[in-house]
């Protein structure tokens, strides 16, 4: 899977490296609205991600970059996207940022995550062979305090959340940070996620290679990158 060439591979972070303990995210909304008394369900507040960020959509990908320059300039778009889903299951739009808010910390909150059993060998095989590893995330500003409370800092050159770099995949902008962060070109270099069109599709436009990771099954009949179901599969040559 990994070639001699590869220098550095980018990991996504949610659902590839590590995942919500109790198994979705949408368990915060349900916890932040109880808090303040909304009851909501799992099936009121799903949307596609594209629409929770429809304000911000570019024909490249999102792009939030004006909002980018600090973490209290990002929370208010963060809440903002979160509203957007509590707002369309009901919720008073004024509460809905201020659970939005809440939300966007209870995502801060490492204890909230776990590392999935082949991350830190596939990890440490990496660092071992000399290879550079990164992630690049469509995460919250906190997430290089989560990485690191996680002790996944150790194995990486480098954490990128799109919430500081202002665009999220599969925005061009995004691959380049992560390249500046590994210090290697697009050629030698693989994105492994798996999101096909953040993941994939992002890193192929940007010139990266790329592998899906499929942990579940569920992208059975995928041609267009290497897909693999655990980052076992991820074997040195």
């Amino acid at each position: 899977m990994i070639t001699s060439s590869i220098r550095a591979v980018c990991f996504d972070f949610q659902d590839t490296l590590a995942t919500f303990r109790d198994g979705n995210g949408y368990r915060l909304y349900i916890e932040a609205a109880a808090e303040r008394g909304v009851t909501v369900t799992r099936a009121q507040l799903e949307m596609d991600t594209a629409n929770a960020w429809a304000a911000y959509q570019t024909p490249l990908g999102p792009d939030h970059s004006a909002h980018s320059a600090d973490e209290q300039s990002f929370l208010a778009v963060r809440a903002e996207v979160h509203a957007r889903r509590l707002t369309a299951a009901g919720v008073a739009p004024p509460l809905a940022i201020e659970i939005g808010r809440r939300i966007d910390a209870l995502e801060g909150d490492a204890t909230r995550y776990r590392v999935y059993e082949d991350s830190v060998p596939a990890l440490e095989r990496l660092a071992a062979a000399g290879i550079r590893a990164v992630i690049l995330s469509n995460h919250i500003w906190r997430l290089p305090d989560v990485v690191s409370t996680l002790g996944l800092d150790r194995l990486l050159a480098g954490v990128v959340t799109s919430a500081r770099v202002g665009y999220r995949k599969p925005h061009p902008a995004m691959f380049e940070a992560a390249l500046a962060a590994a210090g290697t070109t697009p050629g030698e270099t693989m994105m492994v996620g798996d999101s096909p069109r953040d993941d994939v599709d992002g890193a192929l436009r940007a010139g990266l290679r790329a592998a899906l990771l499929d942990r579940d099954g569920r992208h059975a009949g995928f041609t267009r990158a290497p897909v693999i179901r655990s980052l076992r599969e991820l074997a040195l040559p």
